[in-house]
């Protein structure tokens, strides 16, 4: 029988020769459209959105997640950043060199500042401007004057008063002026000399009779054991005793003047010495106040001259060069980091590596700078001004380094995987 025989199709029916319609689940051996053909009694493969490549180019995972990145071990991380010294792909040698340019300088600059004025007090001090005297013949009290030196800020005190005249047997024609002085002068003179016993004399008298602490000089009253020899040129300082020998006595009786040393240099401690006066109505003559050397000037604020140096802010500006340079160093370097992120290179493990190579090369220059800092920082003088001074180039040097490895670790983040082309087309 034919099939208009039969009777009318039903619609939906399978016609002779035409398969049947696929919109109803398929069965087995059967594909859905444009999919793969299962095997009978397998299910089919579950639709996730994914390309069927992205694993392997590490683009899209499931849901169009990226693809994470697997972990990598230190030791690769490490050895990656070696080679990359050792090939010269970081530029070690000349950002290290551009580190000690840049932040070196500018810490040589802060630690000549600070040497300056290290120099300008031990100046100040060596030329005896830092010594009052008070000045009121027979009116000083020698014990009060050496009591001063207990007092802050008085380094040193003592009593001074005109002795019998001295001739020495190597000058006949010539009498030395003659002084009597408590133990405390010396060290007003010259700050720190311990004296033996026997006569105080000036480097110029000293020259002149050949003499040396421990000799003796024949005078016409006899052998007189030399007993110190005290700095006194002839700078602008008050000639009193540029050419004389000095008798140390007890600091008891009255004297003719008070001398003292001050430092730091204050006014108000200065006015202390009139605490030494014996008040004596019967004399005329008004006591005075002076410097022993007033060449230099009235006074000298060596913290003033330290806090205001034009080098203070060295250090900010250390950190602001820091930075520019880490970010730049890594910065030059977008390319190849994009494209290890590219890669599946974790970033962690990329910003660690960059790290690591950062530090080394700053490394370097932190080992240039610490024996040249330490060797300019001697003219500082005293050992704990040497150290100080050192200390204070060295944390110029410090905030520049930390500096550097923040802008790296800043340059290293910034960089973006999906910015690679971007960075090919502007290498």
């Amino acid at each position: 029988m034919t099939a208009t025989e039969q009777g009318p199709v039903p619609d939906g029916a399978a016609r002779p020769g035409l398969a049947a319609p696929t919109d109803g689940p398929a069965g087995p051996g059967t594909a859905p459209p444009g999919g793969p053909v299962t095997a009978p009694g397998t299910s089919p493969p579950p639709d996730d959105g994914a390309h069927p490549r992205a694993d392997a180019i590490g683009a899209v995972g499931p849901g169009d997640a990226p693809v994470r990145a697997r972990a990598m071990r230190a030791g690769s991380v490490i050895s990656e950043a070696w080679r990359n010294i050792a090939t010269g792909t970081t530029r070690a040698a000349l950002l290290a060199g551009v580190l000690v340019v840049v932040v070196g300088a500018l810490a040589v600059v802060d630690v000549r500042a600070v040497v300056g004025v290290v120099e300008g007090a031990r100046e100040y001090r060596d030329a005896g401007a830092s010594v009052q005297i008070l000045e009121a013949a027979g009116q000083v009290d020698g014990a009060r004057c050496e009591a001063l030196a207990a007092v802050d800020g008085i380094n040193a005190a003592g009593a001074l008063r005109i002795g019998s005249p001295l001739r020495a047997l190597n000058f006949p024609s010539s009498e030395l002026t003659g002084h009597e002085a408590t133990p405390g002068l010396l060290s007003a003179l010259d700050r720190g000399q311990v004296a033996g016993s026997g006569l105080w004399l000036s480097a110029d008298l000293a020259e002149a009779l050949g003499a040396a602490p421990g000799d003796s000089v024949a005078t016409d009253t006899g052998a007189a054991r030399v007993g110190a020899v005290y700095p006194y040129p002839d700078d602008g300082r008050d000639r009193v005793l540029g050419y004389a020998a000095v008798a140390p006595v007890p600091a008891t009786g009255l004297f003719d003047s008070c001398w003292v040393e001050i430092w730091p240099v204050d006014p108000e401690t200065a006015t202390l010495l009139r605490t030494a006066l014996v008040a004596d109505p019967s004399s005329e003559a008004q006591p005075t106040q002076k410097q022993l050397n007033g060449r230099l000037g009235a006074t000298y604020d060596a913290s003033a001259e330290f806090a205001d140096r034009p080098t203070r802010p060295a250090p900010v500006a250390a950190i602001v060069l820091g930075l520019a340079l880490g970010f730049v160093a890594i910065r030059l370097r977008r390319l190849e980091l994009a494209a290890a992120l590219h890669a599946r290179v974790p970033r962690a493990a990329l910003t660690w590596q960059v790290l690591l190579e950062t530090a080394a090369w700053t490394g370097v220059a932190g080992i240039v700078a610490v024996p040249a800092l330490w060797w300019l920082a001697a003219d500082a003088g005293l050992p704990a001004d040497h150290v100080s001074t050192w200390v204070l180039g060295m944390r110029t040097v410090l905030a520049g380094a930390g500096a550097v490895l923040v802008g790296a670790t800043v340059g290293a983040l910034s960089t973006r995987e999906k910015h690679l082309f971007k960075y090919f087309k502007e290498r």
